[in-house]
């Protein structure tokens, strides 16, 4: 790790066959990431792209990893969230490369309004500074995938599967070397502690879509999975199996507060002290419980599992208080 400009700077992980590329995003290492994989001749492809404003640094990684961006063939999207994808469209004019997405968010990529509004909602006047420009992908640069596809890029191949509950149009990548690209689908894990924290931001949670996809992901037999939130895990079966089981611990808490009549500052008092216990319980150190905070903070955990009781469980919320 060295230090530029006063931000931390990890340079990119060789993880054998896949370049983990550090996004540095808000200046916060080890917290959003982008995966470059390697072709013949030089060229490669990316999956997920970090937002738009930590553009600069997503191509600094790329030349550091040995690569030049002009030898970018595909962009692979599991979501279209702004973390995920926000730099797709740049890469792509850039490039010509292609953009690899699940049906249901293509047409958020080509004409992003809708997408930057509902954001704007929820993050304000801090939009630019946290997610920077979001260009469109033209339409004619899209690959819709819907899951269950065979992907070949040269000499690679990625088998599409199809995970909502996170996002109803997310989508996980299974690499011809058994890495499976999570997205979110998989949660968040980040370096410095085993704890895994749920990733439940709004509008969409499904608990019950997701738990099915966790499925999905187990049945693959996936060697590695590759967390944008961050990196790789080999314990697979162990960390898919423990990402249901705390999503329902956070859902209940929230759950709890509701029946209580918390107002949203109460509940998201709850979160933070929930995932501060569970990081110090774990041996997670100070910088290690901010990335988290910053990566998944209390208000979006709040809004998105009241969202999914309201919307899928409203007789729950009327259940009094045990």
């Amino acid at each position: 790790m060295s230090t530029r400009n006063g931000v931390n700077y990890a340079p990119p992980i060789d993880l054998g066959g896949v370049v983990l590329l550090d996004t540095h995003h808000e200046g916060y290492d080890r917290t959003i990431g982008a995966f470059l994989v390697p072709l013949e001749g030089g060229a490669f492809f990316l999956v997920e792209t970090g937002p738009g404003s930590t553009l600069s640094r997503l191509r600094e990684g790329i030349r550091t990893a040995g690569f030049e961006l002009d030898g970018l063939q595909k962009i692979f999207v599991t979501h279209i969230h702004l973390d995920h994808a926000g730099a797709a469209g740049q890469l792509s004019r850039e490039t010509g490369a292609v953009v690899v997405v699940h049906r249901r968010g293509a047409p958020h990529l080509v004409d992003p309004s809708r997408l930057l509004a509902s954001a704007g909602r929820l993050y304000g006047d801090a939009m630019g500074r946290l997610w920077g420009d979001v260009v469109p992908v033209l339409e004619e640069r899209i690959e819709i995938v819907e899951g269950g596809e065979t992907l070949t890029v040269d000499n690679r191949t990625l088998r599409v599967l199809y995970t909502p509950g996170h996002a109803s149009h997310h989508v996980c990548f299974l690499l011809d070397d058994g890495s499976l690209f999570t997205g979110d689908a998989a949660a968040i894990r980040l370096p410095g502690s085993e704890v895994i924290r749920p990733a439940v931001p709004p509008p969409e949670i499904d608990l019950e879509l997701w738990e099915m996809s966790i499925d999905a992901m187990r049945a693959v037999g996936a060697e590695r999975l590759m967390l944008t939130h961050f990196g790789e895990v080999t314990e697979v079966d162990s960390h898919l199996a423990t990402v249901p089981r705390k999503n329902r611990h956070w859902a209940e808490e929230v759950l709890n507060g509701l029946h209580a009549g918390d107002s949203q500052e109460v509940l998201e008092a709850r979160i933070v002290a929930l995932s501060r216990n569970e990081l110090v319980k774990g041996g997670a150190l100070g910088d290690v419980i901010a990335r988290h905070a910053v990566s998944s903070d209390a208000r979006l955990t709040v809004m998105g599992l009241t969202r999914y009781w309201r919307k899928h469980h409203p007789e729950r919320i009327e259940e009094s208080t045990p």
